[in-house]
């Protein structure tokens, strides 16, 4: 699966078909130019609707400028006349030819806010986040999960039993050409049945070039968890955004202390755009507990307050790792245990993309993203435009070296042996 991360993780939340306000996520949003990863959208087929008439198209219109002027984190709106913003864009989009139109004009609307957090969803896109949400991944593709780089689609994750898989393609190979053009030019996903030629590039440096049939794939989206050498966990997770994560970490964790215990953690947050407080509350409760922080809107401060979590790894030498594509609660996620559990990170500054965005349901199944919140950690800091600053910058790619020579996790290895 070639995820499309722009269509993906943008969205979330259950739908609700006809309710204007407010089901309140909580969840930062990745943004589109300080996000690498791109995840694949579910190939479904939306339930045809009827085209919106004029009363339903101001409704819409009024339901979202409403909600930004009530609910947007700056009172200033960044320095948009948003009274003036209602009476032109809403003559435009009731003036619009299709709906397809219509939305387009509520989307330019909202990014007329330019903070990279706000945006608006139409109802089909809303489909596709849902189900993804479940943490279930289909499409009509070849098997993978990739991350866009400059010079190609880096694989994540190869589905078992698909064509990808059966070819033996493995993660951190790259695809770097997609039937003769550029990876940025091509797709992998397309019709049931149909082929598609790849050119691979492998971190060893070898080329390969194979031919593939599209088939309809379904994966579950997991977090990669092992025990490395001296005891150490690895916890790989490349979202916050699958609902369950954290409880699919728990229980992973639980696992291995079963075994023998544990004697120290690398967390790899690499290129995670983050996801659901929930996730990112239970994940920290393996590692902190207490309040880490709050969060401030126009109505005031709420602490986030975390409980204990077992397996209790609290006191065990931590290693995070993050980079450029490290965004929203994950960067927070690194952020808390490097202030409060003295976690060592290693990587790249992270995306300072932090702004907590809220989701509200608008009628006829769109939904509306609002940049609502900031968040403080206990020193007073904000990591907005900032990122997380790594304790240790290696000089070395890691997207060019396979899992068991990634050089980062190697780093994150030798730390903990130090301050074991």
């Amino acid at each position: 699966m070639s995820f499309r991360w722009v269509s993906m993780w943008f969205l979330c939340a259950l739908l609700w078909a006809c309710t204007p306000a407010s089901t309140e996520v909580r969840e930062p949003a990745p943004t589109p130019t300080a996000i690498p990863p791109t995840p694949t959208t579910a190939l479904i087929t939306p339930t045809p609707r009827p085209p919106l008439d004029a009363t339903l198209r101001q409704q819409i219109f009024t339901e979202v400028w409403t909600t930004i002027n009530e609910h947007y984190l700056d009172p200033t709106f960044n320095g948009v006349d948003w009274a003036r913003v209602r009476a032109e864009y809403g003559a435009r989009a009731l003036a619009a030819e299709d709906d397809a139109s219509f939305f387009a004009v509520i989307s330019a609307m909202v990014r007329l806010l330019r903070d990279d957090h706000s945006r608006f969803v139409p109802p089909q896109a809303v489909i596709t986040e849902d189900q993804l949400t479940r943490g279930r991944e289909e499409q009509v593709g070849i098997g993978v999960s990739t991350l866009p780089l400059s010079d190609g689609l880096l694989i994540q994750h190869v589905f078992p039993d698909s064509p990808a898989a059966r070819a033996g393609l493995q993660p951190r190979d790259r695809i770097v050409a997609i039937d003769g053009l550029s990876f940025n030019l091509g797709s992998i996903e397309g019709p049931l049945g149909s082929s598609v030629r790849l050119l691979i590039v492998q971190p060893e440096g070898d080329s390969r070039e194979l031919e593939l049939i599209r088939e309809r794939v379904e994966g579950r989206i997991e977090p990669l968890i092992r025990r490395l050498s001296d005891d150490v966990a690895y916890v790989g997770i490349n979202t916050l955004w699958v609902n369950d994560m954290h409880e699919q970490v728990a229980r992973a964790l639980q696992r291995l202390m079963a075994e023998r215990p544990l004697q120290g953690v690398i967390l790899d947050l690499r290129s995670n755009p983050g996801g659901w407080r929930d996730v990112l509350s239970g994940l920290l409760g393996h590692f902190v507990t207490g309040d880490v922080g709050e969060f401030i809107s126009r109505k005031g401060a709420t602490s986030l307050v975390v409980t204990a979590r077992n397996p209790d790894l609290r006191g065990l030498p931590l290693v995070i790792l993050v980079d450029h594509g490290t965004a929203s609660y994950a960067e927070l996620l690194a952020a808390v245990l490097q202030q409060e559990a003295q976690a060592t990170v290693i990587g790249r500054p992270s995306a300072g993309n932090t702004e907590t965005i809220y989701a509200y349901e608008i009628t006829g199944g769109a939904r509306l993203w609002v940049a609502q919140e900031v968040f403080r950690l206990n020193d007073g800091s904000d990591l907005e435009g900032k990122g997380v600053q790594p304790d240790i910058q290696p000089s070395s790619d890691w997207t060019r070296f396979r899992f068991e020579a990634d050089p980062w996790i190697a780093l994150a290895l030798d730390r903990i042996r130090e301050v074991r």
